[in-house]
């Protein structure tokens, strides 16, 4: 019996042995890159756990401005120290001393820290040309200067130019790609910015943190010529800065400012506000619904009276409609309602530049009696209609949008509409259900200035491989049919002409500059202060640049021009 006892623990000894050397094999030969119910890659764990590194590029894509100047991930010189230092005799008062930092503060950091770290976060500045270069001649283990691209959300042009942010759920869990643009062009980029490996420096260290290899640290990453790409925005960095400087400056809260350049249609500058809140995007500062991602420039709202100048275009071109009569402002949109101002009889001419809604009303009526689409068809062109941005097949994508979020022009709600005189009246300067965002706004004003030229607005010219070959190009797009004369042109830039430079015009504060342009403020609805806006071109006899200001729910009623004073006095200080 006391040998069958023994046997029995014998083999349960043997069982044992069996199971935990089964499970050594599993572990070491098996399943070692595929372990248990998660798949867990024992191997790569391994190395992980004996593996310091510092990440100096994500690999990811990035943004430059017209003329080339990083605006996103910019790269500068840095220094990375590795913790493998205290151990070491190294030539402290000699890097001390070039960094321009106490010795025993450097030495503080090395005795005192567990991973790599750059030096600029502890210097607080920017690592200069000199302490890099130095520093790389010393050439010593443990001390690697390097470009480092920094990852950091855009300071300037951040509604244009979008946020990246890591990836959530488990749907994206099995990407190689950790990172995605969530709004702006880092989203709309997406497909040519995804990264192709990050590039890292790293070193194999033992249960206590000591080399396993030597004193050798890896570079390890993807060395191409090609990626990753750069995209080359139409954007004009020092225009962008100087353009956030004002509208910062003036108080502006929701709104923002698009300026274009007239002849090729590229955006020089777009401004968004309310600024990203960068903690939580999709918050306001209140904590309210609003979506501070919001780029309010592709955002269609009330244009009130900037509306007319498609009204004065049809009339122009119109052969039933008389402009040379005078009109009697002193009545209102509906003939028995008083009108907020009374401006007497007016000709065509002081009607635009006065704003007067009676005008604008009677035309309407008058030629939507004979054609119900006359106002369609002017909105078409004058480059109003639909969306304006940049769209086309460009390298392997069908339909490539430069602007996906942009909001489509509405005039009408319903088509019977018109029909009815009291929706015409109120259409016909800008409210009731017309809303247009401030892009194709200034793409009207734009169009207007070049004899009635109509393309698409572009914010991006091409994107280039890393070695600066061109990928792809969006080229200018042009659009021949249904163009405005170029005499009606020429007649539409002398009434806002008239808008700026006559005594009684509403944008006379912008007299002196060579600005011509229509405003416009449009009554939104109960508990909302109104929509404000300024549009036109400038200069006025050979047209460059044309910008929309707009001051939404704002009860400011000076904001919205002195924003576009500022900005005309830059730009033309800029330019001459």
């Amino acid at each position: 019996m006391k040998s069958t006892r023994i046997k029995g623990i014998a083999v349960v000894l043997l069982i044992s042995f069996a199971l935990i050397l089964y499970r050594l094999a599993d572990l070491q030969l098996f399943s070692s890159e595929d372990f248990g119910r998660e798949g867990v890659n024992l191997l790569e764990k391994s190395v992980e756990q004996r593996t310091q590194q510092l990440s100096i590029n994500d690999g990811r894509g990035h943004f430059i401005d017209r003329n080339q100047i990083e605006l996103t991930k910019p790269k500068e010189h840095d220094i990375v120290f590795f913790p493998f230092l205290r151990d070491m005799d190294y030539p402290l008062e000699e890097v001390s001393d070039t960094l321009g930092i106490p010795d025993y503060n450097l030495n503080y950091y090395i005795k005192n820290t567990e991973d790599p770290f750059y030096i600029s976060d502890i210097l607080n500045e920017e690592v200069t040309e000199e302490m890099f270069t130095t520093l790389k001649e010393l050439n010593y283990p443990g001390i690697y200067p390097v470009e480092r691209n920094l990852e950091e959300d855009p300071v300037y042009a951040s509604h244009f130019l979008g946020l990246v942010r890591e990836k959530e759920g488990k749907e994206e869990s099995t990407s190689t790609f950790s990172t995605r643009g969530i709004s702006g062009f880092e989203a709309v980029f997406e497909p040519f910015l995804a990264t192709n490996g990050e590039e890292k420096l790293l070193y194999h260290v033992d249960a206590h943190g000591d080399p396993l290899f030597g004193l050798n640290v890896k570079y390890q990453g993807v060395q191409d010529a090609f990626y990753p790409v750069q995209v080359q925005t139409t954007i004009d960095i020092d225009i962008q800065k100087e353009g956030e400087r004002i509208l910062e400056q003036q108080g502006i809260k929701k709104g923002g400012l698009v300026l274009l350049d007239v002849q090729s249609r590229d955006i020089l500058s777009m401004v968004s506000r309310p600024q990203i809140n960068y903690e939580n995007p999709y918050l306001n500062e209140n904590d309210s619904k609003d979506d501070t991602l919001h780029n309010y420039m592709l955002k269609a709202h009330f244009p009130g009276s900037v509306f007319k100048t498609v009204i004065a275009a049809a009339a122009i071109e119109h052969p039933s409609i008389n402009i040379h009569r005078m009109f009697n402002c002193d009545l209102g949109i509906k003939e028995d309602v008083p009108p907020e101002r009374e401006l007497g009889m007016l000709s065509f001419t002081e009607s635009f530049a006065q704003s007067c809604n009676r005008t604008f009303v009677e035309i309407a009526q008058e030629m939507m009696e004979e054609d119900p689409e006359v106002i369609d068809h002017y909105v078409e062109k004058l480059g109003l209609n639909g969306t304006v941005g940049w769209k086309g097949d460009v390298f392997h994508f069908k339909e490539f949008s430069q602007f996906p979020k942009e909001e489509a022009t509405t005039i009408w709600a319903q088509d019977n509409h018109k029909r009815d005189a009291n929706m015409i009246a109120n259409t016909a300067i800008g409210q009731q259900n017309v809303k247009v965002t401030p892009l194709a706004v200034a793409n009207m004003m734009a169009t207007i200035a070049s004899d009635g030229m109509k393309k698409e607005v572009r914010g991006a010219s091409r994107v280039l491989y890393k070695n600066g070959a061109p990928m792809a190009t969006f080229e200018e797009h042009p659009i021949e049919e249904n163009r405005l004369s170029s005499y009606s042109a020429l007649r539409l830039r002398e009434l806002m002409y008239e808008v700026v430079n006559s005594k009684d015009g509403t944008g006379n504060v912008l007299q002196g500059l060579g600005v011509s342009g229509k405003s416009g403020t449009a009554e939104v609805g109960p508990g909302i202060e109104p929509y404000r806006w300024f549009a036109g071109f400038f200069p006025y006899e050979q047209p460059r640049y044309a910008m929309v200001v707009v001051d939404l729910d704002s009860n400011d009623s000076d904001a919205t021009y002195a924003v576009y004073r500022k900005m005309v006095e830059y730009l033309n200080e800029k330019t001459f």
